[in-house]
Formats: C-alpha cells, sequence, structure tokens
C-alpha cells in the first residue's frame, strides 16, 4: 500500500530552552534538521526498504524546548489482502511506527493531542478505495504505534466490466438447450461461451495478487459457470446423438418411452404435435378375407362388381384408384384381340364390348393373373409406405426425446445458474451498502476534533 502521508513529530528537549526576553522577544526558531536531535521514528513494515522520511524539513523550535517535525514522507508498506470477497472485500492495512534503536524506556511513544484517529484534513479521496476507518493504537511494550486503515474497494468499475457480461455470459450458456439440435450450432455456442470465460479467467487473475490462501468471489462464479459449460457440451454431444438416432441403428427402451414421451412432458408443459397419419398408422394395409376369397376364386364377373361397388384400396396419398386401371388394361388388350379377328375374317359384324360371360377361359385366367399381380404390387406399396411411416414415427420419437431432454436441462441449468448467482455473490458483505465517502472523512473529522476536546 502506497500513501503519502505527513508524520507530526513532537518532543522537549531540555538544550533547547531559552528565555524569549533575552532574545529580543524571539519565541520561535526554525532550524535544519541537521542541527537538532531527530527521532529515529521508522515505518516497520515498509515493503521498499527505505525507512526513513523522503524530505528531511526544518525543525520548529520553540522557547520552551517543544519541537516540532513534519517532514512529508511517501510509504509504501506491506499489506496482507484478503481477495476472498473480491471485488465486494474489505481490506485492513497496519502502519506500524516506532524507534529503531531506542527502547521504551528512553523513548515513548503516545498519542499527539489525544487523537487516535488520523487527521484527514487534506485528505484525497482515491478514486479504487473508499476510506472507512483509520484508528491508531499504542504498543506499550515496544513503544510502537499502530495505525489500522480500514479501505473498502469501490464495486462500479469492476460490476460494469467484470460482474454484468460474466453474468450475462452465465444465462447465455443457457440458450444451448433451446437451440433446435438440427440447427448443428449448439456446440458452436457453447464452445465460444467456453472460449469467453477463458478470457474473462484470465483478466480476473492479472487484477488479483497470487494467493492460496481463499479463493477469490468472483473466480469461485467464474470457476462454477466453466464447469456448467463443460456440461453443457457434453449433455449436448449426447442430446445430438440422441436426435438423429433411428429405427435400424437403436431401439427405445420402455423405460425411456415411460418418461420422456409419456410423463415428463407434462410435467414440462410440453405439447407433443398429433399424427397427420394417425389413421393410417392404426389401419394395416393387408388383404381382407373378402379380398383373399376374390384372390383365390376369381370370376370375371366379379371383377366388374368390385368396379361398381368400389370395392378397392385407396391410399390418401395415392391421387388415383389402381383397380380401374387394371379394368382399362385389359379393356384395350381384348380390343386389339378384336381387331386382329376382325382382319383375319372377310366380314365382321360389330358388336359391342362383349360381356365377361362371353371371354374365353384363356382371355379369364390372363385376366385374373394380372390382377392378382397387381393386387400383390399394391399390398407391396401399402407395406412399404406403412413401413416407411413406421420408421418416421419412431425418428419423430428420438427427436422429441432429446427435445424433452433439452427443455428438462434448460429448467435444471435456469435454476442451478440463479440460485450460485445469488447464493456466490450475495455472499459477499456489504454487497448491497452504497459508501458515502464525503460523509465518512465529514465523520471521522469530528470524532478527531472531540478527542482533542477531551
Amino acid at each position: 500500500m502506497q500513501t503519502n502521508v505527513w508524520p507530526t513529530m513532537k518532543w522537549i528537549d531540555y538544550q533547547m530552552k531559552w528565555n524569549p526576553s533575552d532574545y529580543e522577544n524571539i519565541r520561535t526558531i526554525r532550524v535544519p534538521p541537521e542541527k537538532v536531535w531527530l527521532p529515529d521514528i521508522v515505518l516497520f513494515n515498509n515493503a521498499d526498504g527505505n525507512y526513513e522520511v523522503s524530505f528531511y524539513s526544518n525543525v520548529v523550535i520553540e522557547s520552551n524546548g517543544e519541537m516540532l517535525w513534519v517532514p512529508p514522507a511517501i510509504y509504501k508498506s506491506s499489506c496482507i489482502i484478503d481477495v476472498e470477497f473480491f471485488p465486494f472485500d474489505e481490506q485492513t492495512c497496519a502502519m506500524i511506527f516506532g524507534s529503531w534503536t531506542f527502547n521504551k524506556n528512553e523513548v515513548i511513544i503516545s498519542y499527539l493531542g489525544n487523537k487516535r484517529q488520523v487527521e484527514l484534513n487534506d485528505y484525497s479521496e482515491s478514486a479504487i478505495w473508499d476510506l472507512m476507518e483509520v484508528p491508531g493504537q499504542l504498543i506499550h511494550q515496544k513503544s510502537k504505534i499502530s495505525y489500522q486503515i480500514k479501505i473498502r474497494r469501490k464495486t462500479l468499475f469492476y460490476t460494469v466490466i467484470l460482474i454484468i457480461p460474466t453474468v450475462l455470459m452465465a444465462f447465455l450458456s443457457m440458450l444451448v438447450f433451446y437451440l433446435p439440435a438440427e440447427a448443428n450450432e449448439k456446440i458452436t455456442l457453447a464452445i465460444s461461451i467456453l472460449l469467453a470465460l477463458v478470457v474473462f479467467l484470465l483478466l480476473v487473475s492479472k487484477i488479483l495478487p497470487p494467493t492460496s490462501d481463499t479463493i477469490p468471489l468472483m473466480a469461485k462464479y467464474l470457476l462454477m459457470i466453466f464447469v456448467l459449460n463443460i456440461i453443457t457440451i457434453i449433455v449436448t454431444v449426447i442430446i445430438i446423438n440422441i436426435y438423429f438416432r433411428g429405427p435400424t441403428t437403436h431401439k427405445m427402451p420402455p423405460w425411456v418411452y415411460s418418461i420422456f414421451i409419456c410423463k415428463l412432458p407434462l410435467l414440462l408443459m410440453m405439447n407433443r404435435p398429433q399424427n397427420v397419419n394417425k389413421d393410417f398408422n392404426s389401419k394395416k394395409f393387408s388383404l381382407n378375407s373378402s379380398t383373399i376369397q376374390t384372390k383365390q376364386n376369381f370370376k370375371p364377373g366379379k371383377f366388374i362388381e368390385m368396379n361398381k361397388t368400389k370395392k378397392y384400396f385407396h391410399h390418401p396419398n395415392c391421387s388415383e384408384f389402381i383397380e380401374p386401371l387394371i379394368y382399362l388394361q385389359k379393356q384395350e388388350k381384348h380390343k386389339q384381340r378384336l381387331r386382329k379377328r376382325r382382319m383375319s375374317q372377310p366380314v365382321v359384324t360389330p358388336a359391342p364390348f362383349p360381356s365377361h360371360r362371353e371371354l374365353g377361359t384363356e382371355d379369364s385366367e390372363l385376366l385374373n393373373d394380372q390382377v392378382l399381380k397387381a393386387m400383390d404390387a399394391v399390398d407391396c406399396i401399402t407395406e412399404h409406405l406403412r413401413r416407411e411411416n413406421i420408421n418416421k414415427k419412431i425418428r419423430e420419437e428420438w427427436r422429441f426425446v432429446a427435445m424433452v431432454i433439452d427443455r428438462l436441462l434448460l429448467y435444471i441449468f435456469f435454476g442451478v445458474t440463479v440460485g450460485g448467482t445469488i447464493g456466490i455473490l450475495c455472499s459477499a458483505p456489504n454487497i448491497f451498502e452504497n459508501v458515502n465517502q464525503t460523509q465518512v472523512i465529514t465523520q471521522l473529522k469530528r470524532s478527531a476534533e472531540a478527542e482533542m476536546k477531551f
């Protein structure tokens, strides 16, 4: 601690007494310090090795032998700093003065004018510290005097430069869980915040003195956020892995489905959108008993009845019906056969499209085989669509599980961050106390004046 002080020392030298009437009524003289005896009062806990004052001023001598010496001095004293509550810390630094060569029987040190407090008439306010109290304490055994300087750090600079950005980054790290997994920026955001925290840790390490006794308050808070950010990166990797899982690589355990799809969404107030293909999922596209009977005992007339009564399969994603296309295809082949017969016969009597009863056995069997193949193809297509829809549903369930974990961790990290911020920062004493330095100095001056009266 560096201080600029004017130590005021008074003593009585019996050799310097005179009668003012003998010397033209001269009562006060000023002499160079090397001409008289000076007490060797030094600062014991100095930090630069310079024990003496920086400038030797003249000594004021009264006719009654009373001598006054006020040399200006700039002291650098050692002070044990307690950084536990930085930047809301309050330090007590001592300045111990005493004689270097005389013991307590030869030089007795006492308060000047019975003032325990330091005179603050020429005090200049500091831009970093607020002066709270400067009481003095006599050490009679070693004939020393100690002044305990109580100072409190001004927090405005550190609040704006260090605390507010750190708190904002702490809450910004929670947005990693609100960012969608498909955005592919969750890890990038978490690592960027981690690098910013490293910069702030380096900044704090440069501001604070190196000590291993206690961990500073701000370092604890930065360390908490650093650990939370590391955990955020780890769980984000796990969430992204869950988000991109599929039915071909992973099978969802029943307990995962029960907890993360059935129970937790209700607690977290998450509404899952309804499945638009619910009807398609519930209906299994397989041939029913009537269709199987038609395939086994197919008759041409029954094909027409299916067409007339519209008993055919239809998927909502298909734009046209399958069965009418089959019928039109067979009708076109039948017309081609009729054209060949007309060309082979000399006289052809136009006739309407024959009924299925007039078709031959060969045409009936051909039509039967093609219809069965078409129906098998339709069944294969619907089965493929059904499987695709089931796979899509499973992928959506994995994605929903990842979203639920994201939301759950968002709430957990929000609670931990708020609790840690309040618990760590508010544990410092005098955090909400504002110091009016002018009022404190005025009060200390009044206390010093009151001590002089007694």
